[in-house]
């Protein structure tokens, strides 16, 4: 049996967006060149690819994440799929370390009616963020801010090409930033009682290597009956060796119990994707 055809969002892309897309997605030999002969004499370099929800973004082919959505159709959609029960008229979804919008934009369009709040510290991902909005018609409230567990100022480890999903306030050691550059940090706390965001219904987590610290700032509001589901990246063995242990207690503490999501691309690394449950 087919699957469903998903609504469109925005106008479709290109034709010289649309062959080279499938010109990837077939395997077929010297797309660089290709993409080179078709780029255009102004304007962006990039394509223009709709995803396998309906989503539109504009994606760069040499970039880690845009590869997976150009070949793939979407990048780590278990995490998209892990909420979308909870994408119900009134609710609240955040996402912490959004990059370009990929799963904020999209649950948007798969769900006009839901709040998605979308935290993105780096400018050049927020723009990004911004711009996908735009191609898709949809309203997202973005926090050019990290998430942490105080407030204040941090240096912020970034790239601007290759792998910007690895962009962090935790660099990891022998991976290679091209950027650095000071944030504004704040607590989800504060953004809760000060009324800069709505409290959420859901929270996709991936802050590379700062989850802890983000569920840390949420302080008694991870335990809030509202917050039902958190969708959050781990080691791959996290299930069996409870490490990091504050984010396995933390968690715990909240009345939250977690399985693995199984990967629906070939994504696969050293760190899996969780989805922690509210009963």
């Amino acid at each position: 049996m087919s699957e469903p055809v998903p609504p469109l969002f925005g106008a479709p892309p290109p034709w010289r967006d649309r062959f080279l897309t499938q010109f990837r997605r077939r395997g077929w030999r010297g797309f660089n060149r290709m993409h080179a002969l078709l780029q255009p004499g102004h304007g962006r370099s990039g394509l223009q690819v709709r995803t396998r929800y309906g989503s539109q973004f504009f994606l760069r082919p040499g970039d880690g994440v845009d590869r997976h959505v150009i070949e793939e159709g979407f990048y780590e959609s278990e995490v998209l799929e892990a909420v979308r029960s909870s994408l119900t008229p009134g609710a609240v979804l955040w996402v912490v370390g959004a990059n370009f919008g990929l799963h904020a934009v999209t649950a948007k369009c798969l769900a006009p009616e839901v709040t998605v709040v979308a935290f993105e510290p780096s400018p050049p991902m927020g723009a990004r963020l911004l711009e996908n909005c735009a191609l898709n018609g949809v309203e997202v409230s973005l926090q050019a801010y990290a998430l942490a567990d105080a407030e204040g100022v941090q240096p912020f480890f970034a790239n601007a090409s290759g792998n910007p999903g690895m962009s962090t306030l935790h660099p990891c050691p022998g991976f290679a930033y091209e950027q650095r550059f000071a944030v504004a940090t704040a607590t989800a706390a504060a953004v809760i009682e000060r009324g800069w965001a709505p409290p959420p219904d859901a929270l996709i987590l991936d802050a590379e290597g700062a989850e802890t610290e983000v569920l840390r700032g949420f302080g008694a509001h991870l335990a809030s009956p509202r917050l039902r589901r958190v969708v959050f990246e781990a080691p791959n063995d996290f299930l069996a060796s409870r490490d990091p242990a504050e984010l396995d207690a933390r968690l715990r503490a909240a009345g939250l119990s977690w399985q693995v999501l199984a990967r629906r691309e070939r994504t696969a690394h050293a760190l899996s994707n969780f989805v922690a449950l509210r009963d």
